[in-house]
């Protein structure tokens, strides 16, 4: 039981925390503030990207669900269908946002959509 309680009290010990992606300190260029921004807008579009592809699935899956259990009714089968077309209008939709957010990004010269491009110019050491 003491064993457990130890290990309980050093749970995370050997951790080490995650570099200040978000400093200046640790750029190579005087453009830090710049990749700065462009990582943090880069993670901002891929959480919300991730949620509205869990929003779609979930919502067509509600969808699916209403239509099959519809019995018949005309009135609730179309009501079923129209939510699975919006849902998929809305990844659509989605889809084209991501890519206009691309050519935007390409056009301003900044790599939104490619983090780890951002990641790699960032120094680790201090």
């Amino acid at each position: 039981m003491s064993k457990l309680i130890s290990q309980a009290a050093n749970f995370g010990g050997g951790l080490t925390p995650p570099t200040d992606a978000y400093s200046e300190a640790g750029t190579k260029t005087n453009q830090g503030t710049l990749q700065n921004l462009e990582l943090f807008i880069s993670n901002i579009i891929g959480v919300l990207t991730l949620l509205a592809g869990i929003f779609f699935i979930i919502y067509f899956i509600l969808g699916a669900f209403k239509w099959v259990t519809a019995g018949g009714d005309s009135g609730k089968v179309g009501k079923a269908r129209d939510e699975m077309v919006q849902g998929v209008l809305g990844l659509i939709i989605i889809v084209m946002a991501y890519g206009i957010i691309g050519i935007v990004g390409s056009i301003l010269g900044l790599d939104i959509l490619n983090p780890a491009a951002v990641l790699e110019t960032l120094d680790p050491t201090p």
